[in-house]
């Protein structure tokens, strides 16, 4: 099997640290707002991913996390104080909303799905043993990573200094704080304000009260529950520059293990109406809205119609489309006389998702089935995710 690895820029064959034991960490969401067709093209494509690493017999090791609190002021908290609610009653809430919506699409419940507000204690220890190896300080309570301690900052996404700016400025990175020597020092933990307003959350730690920065939250979850090392670590390709970039650094920094992730595989992004599909655009179609309309299967085809690392403008022609793929397979699938397996049908399935999980041409593949033989087919299509349970609308 060979995937594309974000850090090399290349095609490489997969080989786990450990033989036949896969650990993987896929960043997860900020639960502020619901679900939409974005969110479920990353996750459906790990989940893809998953099984088909599970099919060729690896023991599969998962984890997500659930980003309910970190050092921004907007997202979760300034929705909570619009909507006259605890940041973690809200977070609780469109937590929920997307599991339900996930599930829904036959979407694999993580191993370990981590909400960060639960392991403030392990980001600590991180942060003491970055302190501690001189790669990060200590201001006013608050404590920042000291990039210029890592020469090979930016390897991951390959940026220039420049470049770095203007992206850090589009996530309302704290570019201007006064207290760090370089602005592009990373927020490891915010101290607590005497004027702080109620509604934002304040933990204890050894620096002070105050609450952990994004990006630290991501390198000591995914080290608690799956290692110092992992094999792979996904999330979308917007995700690459801050948050990877600097899970990197935090990561190999405090353990002096390289690499901290084997393998970094990144999901592009969805469009419409020309736009990136966003909250703050406004542009969204919700998971919850089109599975009024279109079957969870048929959601599920459009998104795996894509490769899991090109971006692609949502149009609703092609989940009619999708629908009608999904209705014409599980019509053969139905009225097979033979449902075993086609060993030359595996083969060749296998080769096609071995090419860097290709499952567009997987789709293509399932169709071409259905017009020669369906013998095998309703495996094959079980594999990728597929249910045959009230599928249909």
């Amino acid at each position: 099997m060979t995937i594309y690895n974000s850090l090399s820029g290349k095609l490489e064959e997969f080989k786990p640290l450990k033989d036949k034991k896969v650990t993987i960490y896929v960043c997860g969401i900020t639960p502020y707002d619901t679900t939409h067709l974005g969110h479920a093209f990353t996750y459906i494509s790990f989940d893809v991913l998953i099984r088909y690493l599970r099919f060729l017999g690896f023991n599969v090791s998962y984890a997500q996390n659930v980003t309910d609190v970190n050092d921004r002021d907007h997202d979760i908290l300034d929705r909570a104080k619009e909507q006259h609610v605890s940041w973690k009653k809200l977070a609780d809430f469109w937590t929920r909303k997307f599991l339900n919506d996930m599930h829904a699409l036959n979407w694999i419940h993580p191993h370990h799905f981590a909400k960060a507000s639960r392991h403030t204690h392990h980001m600590v220890d991180l942060i003491r043993e970055l302190l501690d190896k001189k790669l990060a300080y200590q201001k006013n309570g608050s404590v920042y990573l000291d990039t210029a301690k890592f020469p090979d900052y930016g390897k991951l996404s390959k940026l220039k200094t420049d470049e770095m700016f203007k992206v850090s400025r589009d996530f309302e990175e704290d570019l201007q704080c006064p207290e760090k020597r370089h602005p592009l020092d990373v927020t490891l933990w915010r101290a607590s304000t005497p004027d702080q307003p109620k509604h934002i959350p304040s933990f204890n730690s050894p620096f002070g009260k105050g609450r952990p920065g994004w990006h630290i939250e991501c390198s000591a979850m995914s080290m608690e529950y799956l290692g110092d090392q992992i094999d792979i670590h996904g999330g979308g390709i917007d995700l690459k520059f801050p948050h990877h970039e600097a899970e990197i650094a935090q990561s190999e920094g405090a353990t002096g293990k390289i690499p901290f992730v084997r393998y970094w595989l990144h999901t592009g992004t969805v469009h419409y109406l020309g736009k990136k599909m966003s909250k703050s655009e406004g542009n969204l179609e919700l998971v919850s809205d089109i599975l009024k309309k279109y079957s969870p299967n048929a959601i599920r085809w459009l998104l795996l119609s894509h490769h899991f690392s090109k971006s692609w403008e949502y149009e609703e022609k092609d989940l009619i489309q999708a629908q009608k793929n999904v209705n014409l397979v599980e019509n053969a699938i139905k009225y097979a006389n033979e449902l075993t397996n086609n060993d030359h049908a595996i083969n060749t399935f296998t080769q096609i998702l071995d090419q860097n999980l290709d499952t567009p041409k997987a789709l293509d593949f399932l169709l071409k089935m259905t017009k020669r033989s369906a013998k095998g087919l309703e495996n094959l299509y079980t594999s990728l995710g597929f249910s045959l349970k009230k599928s249909k609308l």
